[in-house]
């Protein structure tokens, strides 16, 4: 999904029109030109415009959005005084903004994680632009896919220290149960769309609540499973294997104590320099990390989930083997970008960031919970369960060795 495209201005890159202009036509769009004719009267009727000077802005848009920026100047008030906002219109109707918005809710009242404040928006076609959207406070700054390499050294701290923050206040942002949060405006209160009923015609909601979990993570990997084997099993037995598999590959993880931390916490599954907004608030003051984006894909899920090493941040490559996250970096620079996004992230991170047994959890939980739909998900899997099988001997193995060991201890 687009981010915010960068800088309080409305500064895009030279092919940004090009972009506006084939997206019109690969997602069969009506043109700007129309299109601004309906953003304007949308303004009009939310910002009350007889006092104020509205810009509209193309700016280039996603896979899933249509993305315009709005600039709103009260010219009656000495100076003038600008606000800036980025409208967000889906594609496709079959995005539902009301995953979209929850999670940022949820954010702004229970952290301090820089995200875009919705101003505004509408479910429903009945309005000027006769599609949904979401109306958003601009967030100042650029992405860092494009500008992180280039910045010295003591500013990459600053991103470390802060994106790690991030993943600290997920942490404690916790759920009884998992799956999607949703917002219902009907009731103006936060809901959730389990992951164990996903598969129903008629979607589940059930009211958020923070606390403990209410079941163990094996358990709720199973409650996912178990009806999806019942239901294939009827209708074409030779897909149960592929089901039966993870079911397999859960349970023995669980036995192997993999999946004892049974704790459920918000989690962003791509933190990526894409969606990490950096710049100065103000010109006289540092650089900060100023925006995190796309949280249409945030889930409550296993502690383990958000744990998930974003290694861009101190590999000095284009390096995207995950089994080499925890390798200690080449530079005493690199390691310290290291050093301060791990102590910022804190002890849940570090616990489960690294280790092999943790990294092919964070694979399965994600295959359990979205389905292995595509040649390169079956792949991964198996990959999954050849790297699998051969770390649970060595599992097993330690695990004997401490029994063993115990037992040595209370006969002495």
């Amino acid at each position: 999904m687009a981010s915010e495209v960068e800088t309080p201005g409305f500064e895009c890159d030279d092919q940004s029109d090009t972009r506006s202009e084939t997206s019109t036509l690969i997602y069969s769009q009506e043109p700007f030109e129309i299109f601004q004719k309906r953003v304007t009267e949308l303004c009009q009727d939310f910002f009350r415009t007889a006092d104020s000077e509205i810009l509209i802005e193309r700016l280039p848009g996603g896979g899933f959005n249509r993305i315009t920026g709005i600039s709103v100047t009260k010219s009656n008030e000495e100076p003038p005084v600008s606000v800036q906002y980025i409208l967000r219109v889906p594609r496709f109707e079959i995005v539902e903004l009301e995953y979209d918005i929850a999670p940022l809710k949820l954010l702004r009242q229970e952290s301090s994680i820089p995200v875009p404040e919705t101003v505004e928006f509408d479910l429903t076609s009945s309005n000027a632009l006769g599609r949904p959207f979401m109306l958003q406070k601009r967030i100042p700054g650029k992405s860092l896919w494009k500008v992180y390499a280039g910045l010295p050294h003591h500013e990459k701290c600053v991103i470390a220290a802060g994106l790690g923050k991030v993943i600290s206040e997920l942490h404690s942002i916790r759920s009884t149960i998992t799956g999607r949060l949703c917002w219902k405006s009907t009731e103006e209160q936060l809901m959730i769309q389990p992951f164990v009923d996903q598969d129903q015609e008629v979607k589940t909601l059930l009211p958020y609540e923070s606390g403990p979990a209410t079941q163990s993570c094996f358990d709720m990997l199973r409650a996912i499973l178990e009806p999806k084997i019942e239901k294939v099993a009827a209708s074409d037995p030779d897909d149960v294997d592929l089901l039966e598999d993870l079911l397999t590959t859960a349970s023995e993880m669980n036995d192997l104590g993999v999946l004892d931390e049974s704790a459920y916490c918000l989690c962003h599954l791509d933190l990526e320099p894409r969606n990490v907004l950096a710049g100065s608030p103000k010109p006289t003051e540092p650089l900060a990390l100023t925006g995190v984006l796309d949280w249409d894909s945030a889930i409550f899920a296993p502690l383990i989930m958000s744990c998930d090493p974003p290694m861009w941040l101190w590999v000095d490559e284009n390096i995207e083997d995950k089994r080499v996250a925890g390798d200690e970096p080449s530079t005493e620079e690199l390691r310290e970008l290291k050093q301060l996004f791990e102590q910022a992230a804190g002890p849940i991170y570090s616990r489960f960031a690294y280790e092999d047994r943790y990294r092919l959890a964070r694979q399965l939980i994600k295959f359990i919970i979205e389905g292995i739909n595509t040649n390169e998900a079956f792949r991964a899997f198996f990959a999954l369960q050849r790297e699998w099988d051969a770390l649970k001997e060595s599992l097993d193995s330690s695990e004997s060795d401490l029994e063993h060991q115990s037992d040595s201890d209370s006969t002495n």
